[in-house]
């Protein structure tokens, strides 16, 4: 069996697994779901973020380590990247935390000296920026060919509060992982949760993900409703630790403890692997999302939920007000736990209501499987290059106005 030379390498720079952090988590997903749908002469190579620039952690597909708080680093790489004939194209993801400088503005030195087309992904998008981070969002946006965002909120931002030209613009959702099929009772009594009402919360544990609302809720939940019970999945995020020990969770805990809600509480203090999780979201009767930041532009975990069919209760932020109504689950207005306990008892003592969510859930998320993701991305680069990048097929055109 021969084996395909490779002759395009696209690049992607970002965090990584086994870095435990939400972007490396969507990169590597984002990379597997493109590995299936582009052709065998094209590779798909990693350049990490790493301030440790350990490259013993990482497999293969990291072939570069950049230390991203530290110039010079930034722009050895910039280097190092321009005089490979293989890399063809940048897939640049950007958060503000994760580059040096004012406002990450170390981004920039890279790329004023990258001679390759760039894309840039913005995860978060502010409204109402500073000077100085509109300064810094629209030497970005001069310096890259294309701007990906995941929202169409994100993308009305950009054009309205940074005056960036919608021809830069491309809307991709975040992907959404196959939801588990095996029967919710059979799932229950696996982990443990026969004939309990089971809400859950999942992701890297920290303060403004408002866990303590979702406890303090379960106090009239569990009055109403004393077989239900509410997970929290999750390791504490590694940053919180580095800084600050478990005293978040040693908080919850004690949370916990003081409201008598042992039995209906449950702190999962695990990574758990996609295989666990979509099980543990098939299980489950009401999602909470309870995250503190109103203008966090998109989150995975909210998705994943939604594309598993869970009603969602959710804190308003902007992809709540994007994807969900009264058919798909609860915008909460208050910042109280009595609201969110009257919402969730309201779904979890009305069975129809509550599958009448759940599949309307699903399919608000029929277009944003990974499936369909990696395609849009493939479309996307082989636009950029000029060339097919597809197995098969001729060169795809890529519609601008493909969005959620």
């Amino acid at each position: 069996m021969s084996i395909a030379i490779v002759k395009t390498k696209i690049l992607f720079i970002s965090t990584y697994p086994p870095k435990k952090c939400g972007i490396a988590s969507f990169t590597n997903d984002l990379m597997n779901a493109i590995s299936q749908e582009i052709s065998d002469d094209t590779g798909i190579d990693v350049c990490a973020l790493d301030k440790n620039l350990n490259r013993e952690l990482y497999e293969n597909k990291v072939s570069l380590l950049m230390d991203s708080f530290q110039l010079d680093s930034c722009l050895a790489t910039a280097h190092k990247i321009n005089n490979d004939p293989l890399i063809k194209l940048l897939c640049i993801e950007h958060e503000f935390g994760l580059y040096g400088g004012e406002l990450g503005e170390y981004l920039l030195g890279f790329l004023s000296l990258i001679e390759k087309p760039v894309i840039i992904r913005f995860h978060t998008v502010i409204s109402s920026p500073s000077l100085k981070m509109l300064k810094v969002v629209q030497s970005i946006a001069l310096l890259a060919d294309k701007l990906v965002v995941m929202t169409e909120n994100s993308a009305t931002i950009l054009k309205e509060d940074y005056k960036v030209s919608a021809d830069k613009l491309i809307i991709i959702p975040h992907g959404t992982h196959a939801y588990s099929t095996i029967n919710a009772n059979q799932l229950k009594s696996k982990y443990n949760l026969n004939k309990r009402k089971v809400l859950t919360t999942f992701g890297l544990l920290s303060p403004n993900k408002g866990i303590e609302k979702g406890i303090l809720a379960m106090k009239e939940i569990s009055k109403a409703l004393p077989d239900s019970i509410y997970l929290v999945i999750g390791q504490t995020h590694p940053n919180l630790i580095e800084n600050e020990g478990e005293s978040y969770r040693d908080y919850l805990k004690q949370l916990i403890n003081d409201n008598g809600l042992q039995e209906n509480v449950r702190l999962i203090n695990e990574y758990v692997p996609t295989n666990d999780l979509m099980e543990y979201l098939a299980l489950t009767d009401v999602y909470l999302f309870t995250s503190k930041d109103p203008q966090q532009a998109v989150s995975g975990t909210f998705l994943y939920a939604m594309g598993s069919g869970c009603p969602i209760i959710s804190n308003s932020f902007v992809l709540a007000k994007e994807m969900l109504d009264d058919t798909t689950g609860v915008i909460l207005v208050t910042d109280q736990p009595e609201e969110l306990a009257e919402n969730a008892i309201r779904i979890l003592q009305n069975h129809r209501l509550q599958q009448e969510m759940s599949a309307n859930a699903r399919a608000k998320t029929r277009n944003t499987t990974w499936e369909k993701v990696g395609k849009k991305h493939v479309q996307l680069f082989s636009s950029i290059l000029g060339i097919n990048l597809s197995p098969t097929g001729a060169l795809p055109q890529y519609d601008t106005q493909n969005t959620l």
